[in-house]
């Protein structure tokens, strides 16, 4: 018999992308997450997961096992619903499921969130942080109902908040510091360069760097934000970011010949109430430093 325990490890293996993850969120051993999707896949009579390649390779769905993973999450939003009435409390407040980037900066994100909920206090607001990919992932799955990410070409679901450069990130008393706070793309071969690995502009800097023919002293690969930005602050290295990202005690400095950026913006599911959509866009776009770039005036 399927247990809905067995159901949740396997959504949460699913939305955290591995069971190491899904158990630190569940406050269970690691083990128990594997032994229970073993039990699940033993009373299915087939792999949920495809388990062939490297034993590093992220977990991924087999094509019944994303069928089986999105009839998983029906089932536990059903038993849920039961049990809030059997126990005469049903859920009457709206809610809403928020996913964001997790290369958006957080300072940003509290206090967007902190305005939203007491504009909305009839809203419940639950915050899912992830990579743009696993951002897509939740979306696609229908497991967010809001997303704050890259955007591309606008569509009627999506809206547009800001723009920004990918901009070179140094400590205050850095020599790539000048009166015009710009420096060629061929300087930043000069001093040490600590990878970003989380970076979503990654590859199209790096497209960038090679068509230039610069190629940079990288010392370390992090993903970690803080860890890079402490870095930084302790020594000459530098990294390149996202310019709302760079916190307010290092410096942004401008590189010409780099010309690369990304869009920020809302993508909402078909049927998302639209003026919590409204409410959601003001709150962030109140927080919205001066310092970023600024929205087309058309939109």
């Amino acid at each position: 018999m399927i247990k809905t325990q067995h159901l949740r490890f396997l959504v949460s293996v699913v939305d955290y992308g591995s069971a190491t993850k899904a158990a630190e969120r569940l406050h269970i051993s690691q083990p128990s997450i594997s032994a229970g999707l073993k039990a699940l896949e033993d009373e299915l009579g087939g792999a949920l997961f495809d388990r062939s390649g490297p034993a590093n390779r992220p977990l991924t769905l087999t094509p019944k096992g994303q069928g089986f993973y999105r009839r998983a999450i029906e089932i536990l939003g059903i038993c849920e619903s039961a049990h809030a009435e059997f126990s005469g409390n049903p859920v009457q407040e709206k809610k809403l499921v928020l996913g964001v980037a997790d290369t958006i900066s957080k300072d940003l994100i509290v206090e967007a969130i902190r305005s939203f909920e007491s504009n909305e206090k009839g809203t419940k607001l639950n915050l899912w942080e992830g990579s743009v990919s696993r951002l897509e992932s939740w979306f696609s799955h229908k497991r967010v109902d809001v997303i704050l990410s890259n955007v591309g070409s606008l569509m009627p679901n999506e809206k547009l908040l800001w723009r920004e450069p990918l901009v070179a990130v140094v400590a205050p008393d850095h020599p790539y510091i000048s009166t015009a706070n710009v420096i060629s793309i061929r300087d930043l071969t000069e001093y040490p360069f600590i990878h970003r690995s989380n970076c979503e502009l990654d590859p199209l800097g790096r497209a960038r760097l090679k068509a230039e023919g610069v190629k940079l002293d990288a010392r370390a690969r992090i993903e970690s934000e803080s860890l890079a930005f402490e870095l930084i602050r302790r020594s000459k290295k530098f990294t390149l970011a996202p310019e709302s990202l760079v916190p307010s005690d290092l410096v942004s400095i401008k590189v010409s010949g780099l010309e690369v950026e990304r869009s920020i913006g809302l993508r909402w599911q078909e049927g998302t109430s639209l003026q919590m959509i409204a409410a959601l866009s003001a709150a962030i776009e109140q927080k919205i430093s001066k310092h970023e770039a600024i929205v087309n005036d058309e939109l």
